[in-house]
Order: structure tokens, then sequence, then C-alpha cells
């Protein structure tokens, strides 16, 4: 980890060499949610074959999936996000920004680097950002790694300019910071030779004034002796790789005797006008004996897959246990099937806890990122900017609603007094303002229809009863008096 700023020096080494096995890590990860796995299982899938000239014939990207499915968990339904003094620049920000795509985005970095990062800057309004941890250097205090100082961010590019005596073109290479105080940002440019920082071309600083940094990082997973988050994928590679290579290996044997060999005379070979060679008209090879005149016959393989295929099936089984996730969460059914919105609930336990764990940290950060923002616009004066105070997120569980079971309960709370009518309303259609009154207002009237109905009808059934006694009681004396 960096402890002072001696890495942006000129003649140090680019990036820095403490650094270097954090961004390998990276760049593998990266690979793997982009299904390259190739780049990373390179070594390993020689095993495939003897010959070494292996290939990973399938591959499946679980990484990406399980990325995926935490932030659908996490941000798949739109968390509510309200401020009861500012809620106008708190939709602004919200919308102006995209701010629940950039959000995804930092949680599919949470898992698969296990830090994902926001940016706030201001261009005429506050701007939100997601930005890639690879371009992010955290500096720390020597004696608590915990305590960042400042946050760097420096990445590499190039630029073609004019050759010799302006002959052709050449192209320059240049590293360009933005390191991240408290109360301002310092720009620098370099150039950079080869693997090394060159001499200091431009800088220029802009104050703030906020006592906050604008990068927001946000972590999976943590330990106490690194300012770094854990990724999701670390502790499932090893599972993973054994997994592809056994499908890859299951593959290769099926083809390979798909298409099964022959033996037989060599008198069953004809020659070939264009190439001149003796071959057999088939599939596969064909193998002449030399000796004798044997019939034809095929070679056929008697080998058993039971034995991989209950491999893999043990294999996913500690995946499962290991990614904190289970078939259901994918979408597959085994065993039950869930009949309600509770018993998925139940059955996706683990999913949901991981998910818990990531919206600890993750709303407190969202929170300071707007309200750096709005304390930004104020700062530089967007015009008609409000204070943001309070702010509150209101969360959803990402799966999908149980509408019978939701309004099940919402009638059973509004009966028993437990829950108005206006906030049940409001919970079951997700209408607000003046659409949920006029909503409310109908309800109300339907229900005083139904109550005046209800009355007339009862008041006809006692005329009717009142009429029909009448009617007994005369008969009655009518009779008395036959």
């Amino acid at each position: 980890m960096l402890t002072n700023f001696g890495f942006l020096a000129e003649g140090q080494h680019w990036p820095p060499e403490s650094e270097s096995e954090r961004l390998l890590t990276y760049a593998q990860n990266r690979h793997l949610f982009n299904g390259d796995h190739q780049m990373v299982y390179s070594n390993w899938v020689r095993l495939v074959r003897d010959d070494q000239k292996a290939t990973l014939e399938i591959i499946f990207n679980f990484h990406k999936r399980l990325s995926k499915l935490w932030a659908d968990l996490l941000l798949g339904e739109p968390p509510l996000i309200v401020s009861p003094e500012a809620q106008e620049d708190v939709d602004r920000l919200v919308e102006l920004n995209e701010f629940l795509v950039n959000a995804y985005e930092v949680a599919l970095d949470i898992s698969r680097y296990g830090t994902g990062i926001f940016k706030v800057r201001y261009a005429d309004r506050s701007i939100i950002e997601a930005i890639p941890p690879t371009i992010w250097f955290p500096v720390v205090d020597r004696d608590n790694v915990k305590d960042i100082q400042a946050h760097v961010l420096a990445w590499c590019y190039e630029e073609e300019v004019p050759g010799f005596a302006g002959f052709g073109t050449t192209k320059k290479k240049y590293l360009k910071t933005e390191t991240h105080f408290k109360d301002r940002i310092e720009y620098k440019l370099f150039a950079v030779k080869g693997d090394k920082i060159s001499v200091l071309l431009d800088e220029r600083t802009e104050w703030h004034n906020l006592g906050e940094f604008l990068i927001i990082p946000i972590h999976n997973l943590t330990t106490s002796d690194s300012c770094y988050g854990v990724s999701d994928y670390e502790d499932l590679d090893a599972i993973l790789q054994e997994i592809e290579l056994r499908f890859s290996q299951i593959s290769r044997i099926l083809d390979k005797h798909a298409d099964p060999n022959m033996y037989g005379p060599d008198s069953a070979l004809e020659l070939d006008p264009e190439t001149g060679m003796y071959t057999f008209r088939g599939g596969g090879k064909y193998f002449p004996v030399a000796e004798g005149e044997d019939p034809p016959g095929y070679v056929t393989w008697e080998g058993k897959l039971d034995e991989a295929f209950t491999e893999v099936k043990h294999l996913m089984d500690q995946l499962y246990l290991v990614s904190e996730t289970n078939p259901t969460a994918f979408g597959i059914a085994e065993g039950s099937r869930a009949e309600s919105g509770s018993a998925l609930k139940r059955l996706l336990m683990a999913p949901l806890a991981h998910v818990n764990r990531i919206r600890l940290r993750f709303d407190p950060g969202v929170k300071k990122v707007i309200k750096l923002a709005n304390r930004l616009e104020i700062e530089f004066g967007y015009p008609n900017a409000k204070k943001i105070e309070k702010l509150q997120i209101v969360w959803q569980d990402g799966l999908p609603k149980d509408d019978k079971e939701v309004s099940e309960i919402e009638t059973a709370l509004y009966g028993v007094g437990l829950t108005s009518l206006r906030s049940s309303v409001a919970r079951l259609t997700g209408l607000e303002g003046d659409a949920l009154e006029e909503e409310v207002r109908r309800i109300q009237e339907d229900e005083k229809r139904q109550s005046e109905l209800k009355i007339d009808r009862r008041n006809s059934s006692a005329k009717l009863d009142g009429t029909s006694a009448q009617r007994q009681q005369r008969s009655n004396q009518q009779n008395s008096a036959d």
C-alpha cells in the first residue's frame, strides 16, 4: 500500500510496484467477468490434453452471473431516495446523473474487484459517476491503513504527434493524475518514457473547501490490515476451474467418439486422384489390416462418464455453498417450488443475507454521495439549490412481488386498524401526490356507495318482512272468524 506521494515523482516506475499484485488481480477478474477465461486459466487447461495443446471448449461465465445477481438483488427494484426538505433537488440529482445506472456499475465492481468507487465533480452542475478501481491509488496513514490521507486517480494514455522534422507521426505516452484532498484537487500531467515517469508537463489546483473527499469508495468484505475490499471471485476460482476443465474433458471425449474410427483390409482403400493418396470413404480414420482379410469393424469406446458427472454435481454443490447462492437464485427450480413470496424468501435466505451485508455499506455511501453533490452545487452557486439535511433510502429486496400475498397482508392490517387507507393504497399501487389522493377519494366514494346500498337492502328487506307479517296476521284473523 502507498503511504506517501513519492510514487508520483519523476523517474519512478509506473504503475507503482507495490500495487502490481492488486492491478494484476483486477485484470484477471475483468477477464473472468468478460468470459475470457483462457487468459486466466491458460496453464490449468493444459491438463485437458497430454500434448498441452488444449483450449477450454466450454466456459460457464458464473463470474458475471454472480456479480449481476448481487447487483440485481440490490438495485433491480429501484430504492426510494427521500428528503423531506429538498425532494426536488434529490430527484434532479438522481435523474440527470442516471444515478441508479452508475450505482449498478459500482455494485458490479464491488463484486468483481472488491471495491466500487463513486466520484463527484462540478461542471455547471454536480456530476456523479462510477470510476474503475484500476485507476484508484489511495495514500494511507503509515500507522493506520484504514485512514486514507488522499485519493489519487491516475491513468496513462497515448497521443500521436508529428515526427522528427515534421516527417510522419510518433506516439507519446502521458500520465494524468488527480490527487483528491478534503479541500482541493491537484491535477498533474507527466510524460512517460518506457515504464517510468518522465518530466512534469502541467499542474493546477482546484479548491472546493467541503472538508470531504469527492471520491467515495464502497467495499465488499474488508479486513483490518487492508484498505481494499475482497472480491467475490477469490474463493471460487479453484472450483470453477475444475468445473470448466471437467466439462471440457467430457466434451472432448464425446466429440472424439461421436465419429468412430474403423479397421479392416487395405483393399478397402481407394486412390484419391487429386492427392495421389489411398483413403477410405467414411467417417473418422481407417486403419488397414495388412495380414489376413478380416471384415471391417468399428473401434468403439467402452468408457463411462458417470463418475465425471458425479464429480461435477459435487463441485456445483460446493460452488453454491462458497458463493452463498443456490439454484433458486439463478431461476433453477430443484426439489421444491416456492408457492408464495414468503416461501421464495425462505429459499433465498443465504443470498439475501449476502446482499444485506453489501447494503450496510452501500446505504451510507449513497447518502454521502448525494449530500456531497448537493453541497458542491451550493458551494458553486447552482440556482435555487436547497441544502439536503435529512436523507432516507427505502431499499427493496429485489424479489418479484407476490401481489396476492401483499394485498392480503394490507387488507388484514387495514381491517384491524394498524394502517390507514392512504398508506395501504400507496404501498399497493406505488401512487403518490395528487394521483394517490384521487385514488383514495374514489375508494372512499365506492365504500360509501356500497354502504348505502347495504342500508337500502336492509330497509327493503325489513319492509318486506313487515308486509309479510301483516298478511299473516290478517290471514290468522280471518281463520279465527271462520
